[in-house]
């Protein structure tokens, strides 16, 4: 299956009787035959070792060496380099005849409808690339479903709020720290138990909230400012597990 074009050449070295001298021998020049390839095709196949995986899961792709003739070596090449779909990459060895890759399936914090990845031999190279006197691209494509972990098992978003004085004068606004355990790839709206709201911008873990003054009088009228997390909310999705502190 490989390229191996050459020539034989077979010349005579010395020709002669038992007992006897030639008068006149003369040996003719070398014969040679070109040998050339025939096209013996050679074809990668992808396989993957899971249909359905959860959310964070591992994913195994394979590419296979298959020759058209059973009874032909694949393995006397250099390495091969295939690439995915998604731009992944599997290495089958300098002889060897197949090479795997392992990935992490996509995870997120949303509850979702099972995404699927499909993926293909989209390209070959590396040093055995040119070796083979026909290589093929196996045309099969591998699916697999992503699907949310079980329940109670989801990505946890946490979303907590702390005093940032433990006392403030009747004239002063005290403030308090919302924060988020994990960066979120939305916008995020946190309602506060006296229905104010403080938006999250994608990224942002920390927002400060700044709460009413009581206001300056002269009666004896101390008191405690008690802000509480009601709700958080992302556009057009749901969090797999959230909670407040």
């Amino acid at each position: 299956v490989f390229k191996d074009e050459g020539k034989i050449t077979v010349s005579i070295t010395k020709a002669e009787v038992v007992g006897e001298q030639l008068e006149n021998l003369q040996i003719g020049q070398p014969a040679s035959v070109a040998v050339t390839d025939t096209q013996s095709p050679v074809t990668a196949e992808l396989s993957v070792d899971n249909t359905t995986v959860a959310e964070g899961g591992k994913i195994t792709y394979t590419v296979t060496l298959v020759s058209a003739d059973p009874s032909l070596p694949v393995t006397n090449h250099k390495g091969l380099t295939f690439t995915l779909t998604d731009g992944t990459t599997v290495t089958v060895k300098a002889g060897e005849a197949t090479g795997s890759v392992t990935v992490t399936a996509p995870d997120n914090v949303y509850v979702n409808d099972p995404v699927t990845i499909t993926q293909g031999l989209t390209k070959v190279e590396g040093a055995g690339a040119d070796q083979f006197e026909q290589l093929n691209l196996g045309s099969t494509k591998v699916s697999t479903s992503v699907t949310d972990e079980p329940s109670g098992q989801g990505d946890l978003v946490k979303v907590s709020i702390v005093a940032n004085q433990s006392s403030v004068n009747e004239a002063t606004a005290p403030t308090f720290t919302v924060s988020l355990n994990k960066p979120l790839d939305k916008d995020l709206t946190v309602t506060l138990s006296n229905n104010d709201t403080v938006l999250f911008k994608a990224g942002e873990t920390s927002k400060v909230y700044t709460a009413p003054a009581q206001g300056d009088d002269v009666f004896k009228d101390p008191g405690t400012v008690t802000v509480g997390i009601s709700k958080a909310e992302v556009p057009n999705a749901t969090f797999e597990k959230l909670e407040f502190s």
